[in-house]
C-alpha cells in the first residue's frame, strides 16, 4: 500500500502522497500528527493508493483540525471520498478543498511548498508530484547593510522576513539585503509508471526520486512488459542517465515479500545506478538535510 509523507523544517504542516489502506495507523506510529496534515496528493485512482482516504479524513477531523485541507486527486477519487463521507454522515470540522488533477495546468503554490504535476504511463491515468520547498528562513547580508550605512533597527527584522522596507527615504529590497538560509530541497514522488523517461524534463535539479520498482527485469518479462509498472533495472538506468543523486524504490510485488526477498531488486538496481539507493519499508524515514545529504533513519 502506498503512502509517502513529506514534512518540512520550517512548519508543522506536512503533506501526503497517496493513501492506501492502513495509512492512518502508520501515521500513529510516526512522529507526524494527523492534525497538521494540510495537503493530500493522490497519483491515480487504484485502490492501493486511495482506499485509506475516508478514514484518514475522518481522523483529521476528530483530531480537532479547523484549518482547510487540500485534496488534489483525480475526479473519480474525489467523488469516491465525498460519497463515502456523505453515506457515513461524516461532517468534517474543516473545509476539504478538492482540486481535480484533470483541470490543473499550472503548479500549485502552498505556504510551505510548490507542487507540480507530471503525467506518467499506467493502465489508468497516473501522475508524479514534484515537491519544492518554500518559506525558507532568510539571513541578512550584514556586511552589505553596514557598508551601505544602514543602521540596525526594526527594518532588519522586516528584511529578514523577505519584505521590502523604506529607510530614510530609500527603498531597501529584501532580495538585495537578505538571502535564503539554504537552497530549496526538491523531491519527486511517483504513482505507478512503466515509462520513467516521461520524467526526463522534471528531474534535473531534484534531490530524491521516489519511484516504483514492482518487478525485476526478468520477472517483468515473464508477466508481460506492459503491466503499467516498472522494473528495478529500468528505473535505475534512468536515474543513472540523468545523474539523479538519490533513488528510493518502493511498491514491490508481493512475490518479493519475506526475509531477503528484496535482494534481487536491490542487486539489479545497484548494478545500474551509482547514486545513493534505498529500498523502502514501512516506517522508513529519509531525510534530506540542508546540505543536500541524505540520512536514513532505520529505527
Amino acid at each position: 500500500m502506498s503512502a509517502t509523507a513529506v514534512s518540512f523544517d520550517s512548519t508543522k504542516s506536512w503533506l501526503l502522497v497517496d493513501c492506501g489502506e492502513g495509512t492512518q495507523h502508520q501515521i500513529l506510529k510516526s512522529e507526524l500528527a494527523s492534525y497538521h496534515l494540510s495537503v493530500i496528493l493522490i497519483t491515480h485512482l487504484h485502490g492501493d493508493h486511495c482506499y485509506g482516504l475516508p478514514g484518514l479524513i475522518a481522523s483529521i477531523s476528530l483530531a480537532g483540525r479547523k484549518e482547510p485541507v487540500h485534496l488534489v486527486a483525480p475526479k473519480a477519487v474525489i467523488d469516491f471520498v465525498l460519497s463515502a463521507l456523505k453515506f457515513t454522515q461524516m461532517e468534517t470540522g474543516f473545509e476539504l478543498i478538492c482540486l481535480e488533477i484533470e483541470g490543473l495546468e499550472q503548479a500549485l503554490d502552498f505556504s510551505f511548498c510548490q507542487v507540480s504535476i507530471h503525467p506518467l504511463k499506467h493502465r489508468v491515468p497516473s501522475v508524479a508530484f514534484k515537491i519544492t520547498e518554500r518559506n525558507i528562513p532568510r539571513k541578512l547580508h550584514l556586511d552589505k547593510l553596514a557598508n551601505d550605512g544602514i543602521a540596525t533597527g526594526s527594518h532588519y527584522n522586516l528584511l529578514q522576513k523577505g519584505g521590502d522596507v523604506e529607510y530614510q527615504g530609500k527603498l531597501l529590497r529584501a532580495e538585495e539585503y537578505s538571502f535564503p538560509s539554504w537552497q530549496p530541497r526538491k523531491v519527486i514522488i511517483c504513482g505507478d509508471n512503466e515509462k520513467p523517461a516521461l520524467l526526463s524534463n522534471a528531474v534535473e535539479d531534484i534531490d530524491l526520486l521516489v519511484h516504483e520498482a514492482t518487478f525485476t527485469h526478468s520477472d517483468l518479462h515473464k508477466v508481460g512488459m506492459h503491466t503499467g509498472h516498472s522494473d528495478a533495472k529500468r528505473i535505475a538506468e534512468f536515474a543513472e542517465l540523468y545523474h539523479i543523486p538519490r533513488l528510493a524504490l518502493f511498491h514491490f510485488s508481493s512475490r518479493y515479500h519475506g526475509e531477503g526477498m528484496l535482494e534481487p531488486l536491490a542487486n539489479e538496481a545497484k548494478s545500474h545506478f551509482n547514486g545513493e539507493l534505498v529500498l523502502a519499508f514501512d516506517g522508513l524515514v529519509v531525510e534530506i538535510d540542508k546540505q543536500k545529504r541524505v540520512l536514513s533513519d532505520l529505527s
